[in-house]
């Protein structure tokens, strides 16, 4: 099935936890900190490629996710950056931030690349924590989480001239004389359900691309279509107006099929032609490769991305909660719950660190104002502590 927009989450790698290790050697029994980074989690990639001609391999596919990094280890040891997810994308596809509605790049050319997520930094190891103060850090960093967003691909053909008409006016008849395309031909409506290409060779011009639309349906795959023919059997002229108010103010001209069945005398302005016969499609073909090389690219500010430069995930200010609960008091807030892992709480440095983290971050004044009393049962995350003002 032909798919051209697909909504999906993207997540970078998660940082590696860094490594608190102290060495330990014979006849060294102080040996002192050695623990090594982590690695910085992947990133997530997609790339433009020739050999895809739709978003159908994506689908099934809800979210992509790169490697995180590896711990670190003692002896100094960092660990393995998380390995990149590179995804392969049809040339054509335009990759939008889904929040925000801002176009993140336009990938119009084979192997371009835009990295959509950057991986976490990694982190540090106790070795990388020694200070005057500090002389034998016991706690590590936990490494940060990557960047996680949700993008909206959206594909469109790149061609240069888009056969619009209705259903059953020879669009794809016409596309099969003019190119190498072989689409579906049957004498019923709706025959070619999804938009066809086609290419023309001429000489020492360049190759000209068709796009067939088949219906009002695929309309916006005219997005990257400089120009187009407006298909029309001959029987039904009453169909030309609405379909010059569908294709706007593009360069136009207009095809007359199955002129076979009309008399001359009853013929209007534009090419007259008759797949059956032959009959116009050397005329065709030459005007088409005229109005491609005449047509001026499209000024359209929504085909010029803006080419973002994407910030690195920046941490909210600490948004701190406080709730009453039968048993004590639970404290909420992402930075908070993560203090839980940058600390070592099982040896008394490290606990003491915690604490002045707290204190820093204002989690005891959050306490008081709650109406903390001594002995009250505190929870965060998933640890629990004894209320000592």
């Amino acid at each position: 099935m032909f798919t051209d927009e697909v909504t999906l989450r993207v997540r970078a790698g998660r940082g590696g936890r860094g490594s608190a290790s102290f060495r330990a050697q014979p006849f060294e029994p102080q040996g002192g900190p050695d623990g090594g980074n982590g690695g910085a989690g992947g990133d997530v990639v997609l790339r433009a490629s020739r050999d895809l001609h739709d978003l159908s391999p994506l689908v099934r596919r809800h979210a992509l996710i790169a490697e995180d990094g590896r711990p670190g280890a003692g002896g100094r040891k960092e660990g393995r950056r998380g390995s990149d997810l590179e995804v392969q994308l049809p040339i054509g596809t335009r990759v939008v931030d889904a929040g925000s509605g801002e176009v993140i790049d336009d990938l119009v050319e084979d192997g371009q690349a835009v990295v959509v997520a950057r991986g976490g930094a990694a982190g540090g190891g106790n070795i990388h924590r020694v200070s005057s103060i500090n002389r034998t850090p016991t706690a590590a960093g936990p490494g940060d989480p990557g960047e996680e967003r949700e993008l909206r691909l959206e594909f469109r053909l790149p061609a240069d001239v888009g056969l619009v008409g209705k259903p059953n006016a020879g669009k794809s008849t016409l596309l099969s004389a003019l190119t190498a395309a072989r689409p579906k031909i049957a004498d019923y409506p709706f025959t070619t359900p999804y938009p066809e290409l086609g290419v023309m060779f001429s000489g020492s011009r360049r190759p000209t691309t068709l796009v067939e639309i088949p219906s009002e349906r695929y309309l916006h795959q005219l997005d990257r279509v400089r120009a187009v023919a407006l298909v029309v059997d001959a029987r039904r002229p009453e169909d030309l107006p609405p379909l010059r108010r569908m294709v706007g103010d593009r360069p136009a001209l207009v095809v007359w099929t199955k002129s076979d069945l009309v008399p001359g005398s009853h013929r209007r302005r534009g090419l007259w032609v008759s797949a059956e016969t032959g009959v116009g499609i050397e005329e065709l073909s030459a005007a088409i490769l005229e109005l491609a090389a005449t047509a001026p690219p499209r000024p359209s500010a929504a085909l010029a991305p803006r080419r973002l430069r994407l910030a690195p995930t920046v941490s909210p200010a600490p948004v701190i909660r406080v709730h009453r609960r039968d048993w004590g008091l639970e404290v909420e807030g992402a930075r908070v719950a993560r203090l839980l892992d940058r600390y070592d709480l099982d040896t008394p440095a490290g606990f003491d660190r915690f604490q002045l983290a707290l204190e820093r971050m204002g989690v005891n004044a959050a306490l008081e104002e709650a109406g903390a009393a001594p002995g009250d049962t505190v929870r965060i995350g998933d640890s629990e502590f004894e209320y000592q003002p």
